[in-house]
């Protein structure tokens, strides 16, 4: 096993060793303006660069990575002609001109010492975990009036909204954790070597705790920092943080078939949920008692966070995100995802600047 080398830590500007940015993309031309702007306006006090690897988007993508391209000369991008997340993310860390590389996603925008907090994570951790794989941390939705965003925000920092997922939940200490996503990570290219990136057969679900997944079973590990936490462009309606679940849902079971090791109980009773509400003709007492433990619980979240109006939207978007998450798992468990490995995708890749 190959331990982190102090030396790797050295850049050639100060202590802080160059980094490349990459941010995958398709269709992203209503946030990537906000994204592009916050990253390109970091702190860091070493080298770095912004590689996009756009998916053929056809709105106005292409237009501003341009436009912007022409007073950042750190930014690169690069056309994927074939769809999919894992397939693209692997473009981007294999064609990063650096040896530490940070992922974003085109929807998110980063405070200007994201870059800062993430190296000097990976620097302080990797002294007592010398085979510290990658850093990161929360993601928060955007701040403001929305009910919505407000609910929602309430919803993804407790349990019953997040379970331990370090993606929805802030945490007030760094600790290692058994995942990282991909919005908001740093990984050490040489890691990602070692079990060859994302899995392109997970397309667009799961790839990056998949990935998670495989680095631990290499002997990695992977740490949580509390305060490197970025905005992320959420689902703005229920509607589409409903559909948004669904699909989570299925990639959580195809996840559980790829690795059956790691499942975790808790994260199959929505499917239980789903079969209670099937059958409360019959056996109305679960659900009923699930309902009624949800509005409690919502109630609680919101009067301890002192925003009592939102213990109702709370409670609907609960339950329907448990819903819909059980139902994507039961969808996942009878139609199993055809997995067709893609490869030499990143020859194929077009670089534009």
């Amino acid at each position: 096993m190959t331990v982190v080398n102090p030396v790797m830590f050295k850049g050639c500007t100060g202590d802080l060793p160059p980094v490349s940015v990459v941010i995958v993309c398709y269709n992203a031309g209503e946030t990537l303006s906000g994204c592009l702007q916050s990253v390109l306006c970091q702190d860091y006090a070493g080298e770095w660069e912004v590689l996009v690897v756009d998916n053929q988007s056809t709105d106005r993508t292409l237009a501003e990575l341009e436009r912007f391209s022409l007073t950042h000369p750190r930014l690169r991008f690069m056309i994927n002609p074939q769809r999919g997340i894992a397939v693209s993310r692997n473009i981007g860390w294999r064609n990063a001109r650096y040896d530490w590389v940070a992922f974003t996603d085109a929807d998110c925008q980063a405070s200007s010492n994201w870059l800062t907090t993430l190296m000097s994570g990976m620097q302080s951790h990797a002294v007592h975990s010398p085979n510290l794989a990658a850093v990161g941390g929360s993601n928060i939705p955007p701040s403001g009036d929305s009910l919505f965003y407000r609910s929602l925000g309430l919803m993804l920092n407790s349990y019953l909204g997040s379970h331990s997922s370090v993606q929805g939940r802030c945490y007030q200490n760094d600790q290692e954790t058994p995942h990282l996503p991909t919005l908001n990570v740093l990984y050490r290219k040489s890691a990602l070597q070692r079990v060859d990136g994302f899995d392109e057969t997970f397309y667009n679900i799961g790839e990056d705790r998949d990935l998670s997944y495989r680095l631990q079973q290499a002997g990695f590990s992977l740490y949580y920092l509390a305060d490197a936490t970025i905005t992320h462009a959420m689902r703005s309606t229920m509607r589409a943080w409903f559909h948004n679940m669904f699909v989570y849902g299925k990639g959580r079971m195809w996840l559980m078939r790829r690795h059956p090791q790691e499942i975790d109980p808790v994260l199959l009773l929505p499917m239980g949920l789903v079969g209670s509400i099937l059958a409360a003709w019959w056996f109305p007492l679960p659900s009923a008692a699930y309902g009624i433990s949800m509005a409690i619980y919502s109630l609680w979240i919101a009067l301890r966070n002192r925003q009592p109006a939102l213990s109702l939207p709370l409670c609907a978007l609960l339950i329907g995100t448990h819903v819909c998450y059980g139902m994507g798992q039961w969808y996942g468990l009878v139609r199993n995802r055809l997995m067709k490995k893609q490869s030499n995708r990143c020859n194929q890749a077009i670089p534009i600047k």
